[in-house]
This record gives structure tokens, C-alpha cells and sequence, in this order.
């Protein structure tokens, strides 16, 4: 009922408790370690609340009696930021295919809500997707081919994400992430997309046709 009537909370919600008691109490039933249940709480919890709200915002889509997009579009925003926040986490053991896969489940989200629901979006909207979504995929390319700590490899400045280097599960990596670097990648391309949607916007608002 909560998820028919909140489609995008409801569903966050009930995907995300699901996914958090199966990381939580998995690990106690089936494993001898004490850190097993961290499991629930930095991995399974955090990705299953982010899979529900993302299946919030197509179902509420979806809705007949829809307008237009702009709460699941906050939604969205509020998505890609959780994603960000949680492949900058992720810096501190190495980003893996889970941070990777979480960025680009938010992309293939905007890709069906840009397009699939077009007549519903706000007009400014409308006409910026193909920017965010350029830019979203500069994210993800960053991601992938992250920033490196100077002070771990020397005169190398960026590396693949699974580059054995970075593995940190038997002894000191020789690759480390810069998540300060990174951020800052982020917040150049967020500028980027930023100045040219607002280029489109100011040249639409000149445009006599």
C-alpha cells in the first residue's frame, strides 16, 4: 500500500530493508566472521535502497496521473549523489564493479526517464539531457580511470580500477585512489555541464523562433 501510494519512498524503502536484512543477518547465519553483518551495512543496505528508489522513479513515472516529472527528477538527482557519495567511499579500499555498477544503474535510469517518459518532462529539462547525460558518463570514465595518490606510484596519475595494483586484500597496495582529486573531476565536470546548459538555456531565450 505505502509503495502504491509513494511509489518512489515505498519502494525505497521495502528494497532497501530486504536488501539490508539479507546483508545483515546472512553473514550471521552462514558465516563464524564478527564482521559479517558490515556487509548489510556498507554494502547490501546502501545498494538496495538506491535499486528501490530508482524503481520508485520508473514506477511513479509510470503513474497515470503524472504530469510531469519534477519530484522524480529530484529523485534522480538525489540518486546520482548517493552513487557519487558511495564510489568516493569506496576510495578508501579501491573502486570495484559494485561502485561502477551503482553509477551506471542511476545513468541507465535517466536514460529511461529522459527518454521513455519524454512528454512529461519539464521543458528546461527536456533540453538538457543530453548534456547531464554526457556528463554523467565523463563521471563515470573518471571513475573508471581514477585519480592516483602521487605519494603511492611515483610519477603515474591515473590507472583502470582493476588494476591489480589496487588490491588491498593480502598486503599494502601499490595504487591508491586520490579521492580528493577525484572530487575534484566531479566538480569540473559538473561545471562544465552546468555552463552549457546554461549556454543552451541563455541562447533559446534569444532565439525569435
Amino acid at each position: 500500500m505505502v509503495a502504491m501510494r509513494w511509489p518512489i519512498l515505498g519502494t525505497a524503502i521495502m528494497v532497501g530493508s530486504v536488501s539490508f536484512a539479507i546483508g545483515f543477518i546472512g553473514p550471521l547465519l552462514f558465516s563464524d566472521s564478527n564482521l559479517g553483518p558490515l556487509l548489510g551495512i556498507f554494502i547490501t543496505g546502501p545498494l538496495g535502497l538506491l535499486a528501490g528508489v530508482l524503481a520508485g522513479i520508473i514506477l511513479s513515472a509510470r503513474q497515470q496521473g503524472q504530469p510531469t516529472l519534477k519530484r522524480e527528477l529530484q529523485w534522480l538527482a538525489g540518486a546520482w549523489a548517493g552513487a557519487l557519495f558511495f564510489t568516493w567511499a569506496s576510495t578508501l579500499v579501491g573502486i570495484g564493479w559494485v561502485a561502477i555498477g551503482a553509477q551506471l544503474a542511476v545513468v541507465s535510469c535517466a536514460g529511461s526517464l529522459f527518454y521513455g517518459f519524454s512528454a512529461k518532462l519539464p521543458a528546461c529539462a527536456r533540453r538538457s539531457r543530453p548534456f547531464i547525460l554526457i556528463g554523467a558518463a565523463l563521471t563515470i570514465l573518471s571513475s573508471i580511470y581514477p585519480p592516483l595518490d602521487p605519494a603511492s606510484v611515483g610519477d603515474a596519475r591515473y590507472a583502470f580500477f582493476l588494476d591489480p595494483r589496487f588490491d588491498a586484500s593480502k598486503n599494502v597496495p601499490e595504487y591508491k585512489v586520490y579521492p580528493s582529486m577525484l572530487f575534484v573531476h566531479w566538480l569540473v565536470i559538473l561545471a562544465v555541464v552546468a555552463c552549457a546548459i546554461f549556454v543552451e538555456r541563455m541562447s533559446n531565450r534569444h532565439d525569435p523562433t
